[in-house]
């Protein structure tokens, strides 16, 4: 037998209040088609539908038909209605996975949108994103600088950031990353890596990337500014400003100190408790003279490079992870301030 009729308040849409009449006992389907009825909206509409902080499915993730009743939903019950929006003629096409990448019903960590047919797919620390989300988040990371991506996942806001690290390889195929935007990334994350990476700089002129073939030369040429101008141009690889003296250790600018400007970045950093020791919150690699900040919780580090070490004493890891100065979270006797890089 067929329930009570109840009414449903509607609002959301033209700025309106409307009111459904349907039985108790009514499908969600049915409430949709009768509410795109009501707006004269085609009844695959994207459209949600929210009851107090709930989303109403049409369907349970196991594929059976929901119910005005498995959400509460009484007579005089109000139902807010948000519109989903599809891109104009200028947006690109939606991401979309192959066959080969496995579903998860589990909410983009952005987006929060846990739609049964969305696209989202977990990544290797098992959280789960979309692909626009992926390329987004990662695009906004090279954008400051960064040339590596790490999940922000936090479980609450108290917890720690997840941190675990993604590979290129993984970001380009769960971001479904375009060809453009594949050129735009890989172009990105070696810039970004070429500027903190070691002795390596750019021409104040041309700005060609360029390092120098002996480390201990102050004053340089480059080459490709010696061919335009059709006269040797020489810079000073410290201030980056032309070469103004007849020497070769003090190229004659005011305020050139002569030093290597990553060691005036460590020597005028400000301090840090890393695991309750203090020291700088820079510190170049033993190793490549990579700059690494570091940000939270553990004192080991993973260069770029390869090379493992203590941010705090600097001693250097092993290749299984092991450390002279003990376990992640212990304390050690700080290194002092560094003065030298390697290769120098």
């Amino acid at each position: 037998m067929p329930g009570e009729e109840i009414q449903i308040f509607v609002k959301g849409l033209e700025n309106t209040t409307r009111i459904v009449r349907l039985d108790e006992d009514a499908s969600i389907t049915a409430l949709k088609k009768a509410i795109c009825k009501m707006f004269d909206l085609d009844e695959d509409s994207d459209l949600r539908m929210l009851f107090t902080t709930k989303d109403l499915r049409e369907k349970s993730p196991n594929g059976r038909d929901m119910y005005l009743k498995d959400y509460e939903i009484k007579s005089e019950a109000t139902i807010t209605l948000v519109l989903r929006l599809h891109g104009g003629s200028n947006q690109p096409p939606e991401k979309m996975y192959d066959g080969e990448v496995e579903l998860t019903t589990l909410p983009d960590m952005f987006t929060l949108d846990d739609s049964p047919d969305g696209q989202r797919a977990k990544m290797p620390c098992g959280h789960a994103i979309s692909p626009e989300s992926l390329t987004a988040f990662c695009r906004s990371l090279l954008t400051a600088g960064k040339y590596d991506f790490r999940c922000p996942y936090k479980a609450k806001a108290s917890d720690p950031h997840c941190n675990s690290k993604w590979e290129y390889f993984t970001v380009k195929r769960l971001a479904v990353l375009t060809d453009g935007e594949r050129d735009e990334f890989e172009t990105k994350m070696a810039e970004n890596y070429l500027r903190k990476s070691v002795g390596i700089q750019d021409c104040p002129k041309c700005k060609s990337f360029c390092e120098r073939q002996k480390k201990t030369d102050r004053r340089v040429v480059c080459p490709i500014c010696t061919r335009r101008k059709s006269r040797i141009y020489e810079f000073c690889w410290f201030c980056l400003k032309t070469w103004l003296s007849s020497g070769t250790s003090d190229c004659g600018n005011v305020g050139c100190t002569g030093e290597d400007p990553r060691l005036r970045l460590i020597k005028t950093c400000p301090k840090k408790k890393v695991v309750e020791v203090e020291c700088p919150a820079i510190r170049a690699c033993p190793t490549c003279g990579l700059l690494i900040e570091h940000k939270a919780n553990c004192k080991h580090m993973d260069c770029p490079c390869g090379q493992k070490f203590c941010f705090i004493c600097l001693q250097k890891g092993d290749s299984n992870g092991r450390y002279p100065c003990g376990l992640w979270n212990s304390k050690c006797e700080p290194a002092p301030i560094q003065t030298d890089m390697p290769g120098q």
